[in-house]
């Protein structure tokens, strides 16, 4: 007898190919364009921080710079009237007579006297004091220039003919075209000034030539929107806006405290007020240590 038996099949099992599908491809590449964005903007933002950063260290680092080289001038103010002591008394050079013996002077400075040289003043010196023929000199400044003698000098070279003695003039002026600007930026520039430096080597000339060998201008400091020079009298607390001490108020005497107030702007605009004390180390009529 034949039975009949169900038949095995062998269970064929499909594997079912599973995808994304369009909706989360979108959103995927949405969150990607996010993310690349915020990527982009956060590397942008850091490089233009690194470059206003630079900007402004360097800005700092030039008025830092210019700060002490006015501080070393300011600070190595020169007199010859401090070597020659209390004793020392002043000549009347309105006498036309040769000085009483015993007089230091020679012939020729003599001579010189009498014919007015000994009275001829500039703006660095005063008339001859005394008759060792020593010269005070002179300290002038005002709101925007200040001019002096000073010992500050460095010789680059060791066998070049210089002294340590300079005179010296700081005074502001429009400032000029950057050729390594934009004209946008010089533009921008137009109401600024610099600050100037004048330097002649030939400090104990009383004639001033407007060109020599001798005179150096140097650029101090740029980018200033505003600049006031202030002098300090020894004693008293209010500065005054103006000094000569080749006139009756200041005989004889330099301040004791240079006041520098000023505003600079930036390439990117952004403007820094200072207000800046220099102390002259030379007290008024008396020897320096330092010398």
């Amino acid at each position: 007898m034949r039975s009949i038996l169900p038949t095995r099949r062998k269970a064929v099992t499909h594997t079912a190919i599973s995808g994304f599908t369009l909706i989360e491809v979108m959103i995927a590449l949405f969150i990607l364009v996010i993310i690349g964005f915020a990527t982009s903007k956060a590397v942008i933002d850091a490089a233009k921080l690194k470059e206003t950063l630079k900007d402004d260290t360097e800005f700092s680092s030039e008025f830092r710079t210019s700060i002490t080289l006015i501080e070393r001038d300011l600070n190595q103010v020169f007199n010859p009237r401090w070597f020659l002591g209390p004793e020392a008394v002043e000549i009347d050079l309105s006498d036309t007579r040769p000085p009483v013996p015993p007089a230091k002077l020679n012939g020729a400075e003599v001579n010189n006297s009498l014919r007015g040289e000994a009275s001829r003043k500039s703006d660095y010196w005063s008339k001859v004091f005394d008759t060792s023929g020593i010269r005070s000199s002179r300290f002038k400044g005002d709101d925007h220039s200040m001019s002096f003698v000073t010992a500050s000098h460095v010789r680059i070279y060791r066998e070049k003919k210089e002294s340590i003695y300079a005179k010296v003039r700081y005074e502001i002026e429009k400032q000029r075209d950057n050729p390594n600007l934009t004209k946008q930026q010089n533009e921008q520039n137009a109401g600024l000034y610099s600050l100037i430096k004048t330097e002649n080597t030939r400090a104990f000339d009383l004639d001033e030539p407007k060109e020599s060998p001798h005179i150096q201008y140097f650029t101090v400091l740029n980018q200033i929107k505003s600049l006031k020079f202030r002098y300090y009298k020894l004693g008293e607390k209010n500065p005054v806006t103006s000094w000569d001490s080749d006139t009756d108020e200041f005989k004889g005497k330099f301040p004791e405290m240079v006041e520098m107030e000023l505003m600079l702007q930036a390439l990117n605009g952004k403007t820094m007020d200072a207000t800046v004390l220099f102390r002259l180390e030379a007290p008024n009529e008396v020897l320096p240590t330092t010398y």
